[in-house]
């Protein structure tokens, strides 16, 4: 991956960001080459898993499931999965965790993809969001993430 800080990032939809009320700061951070900050637990609530692996085989997954697939964020702490709000209450998948609401998400925009090999500050979207982007709901996110564990070596977990 490329980090790339002089990387001019082009328009984008924030619906996906209006309901946390910091659509400006994101947007002024964005311009200046940095990570936006938009909270959880306000439109949406964020499951990480620790493996790049295993969030990557979580994606495929959910993809094989036709579900509803929301954004999905790369980070040194491993993969992020923006999901509906409410819906992975009481998640105990093991080796992952449901980030506390309110808890500030670091987020590149969304020009800043795997595809693209770009990252600002160690992230970057595998599935950034857009406009219409669907949340992934918790449930789904659960059983992909349980089935990817299975098929990824222990090793690589």
């Amino acid at each position: 991956m490329v980090d790339s800080s002089t990387f001019v990032a082009g328009p984008v939809a924030t619906g996906w960001l209006q309901p946390t009320g910091r659509v400006p700061a994101v947007l002024a951070a964005w311009k200046d080459g940095a990570l936006g900050e938009a909270p959880t637990g306000i439109a949406w609530d964020v499951v990480r898993v620790p493996s790049h692996t295993v969030g990557h085989e979580t994606v495929a997954q959910l993809r094989a499931a036709g579900v509803p697939l929301g954004p999905v964020l790369y980070g040194p702490s491993g993969v992020e999965f923006f999901i509906a709000l409410g819906s992975a209450d009481g998640w105990d998948a093991p080796d992952s965790h449901l980030l506390p609401a309110h808890k500030l998400t670091l987020l590149p925009h969304p020009d800043y993809t795997e595809r693209n090999q770009l990252q600002l500050g160690a992230r970057c979207w595998i599935i950034p969001p857009t406009g219409t982007t669907p949340l992934t709901w918790g449930p789904d996110l659960r059983t992909a993430y349980l089935a990817a564990r299975a098929r990824v070596p222990e090793a690589q977990r």
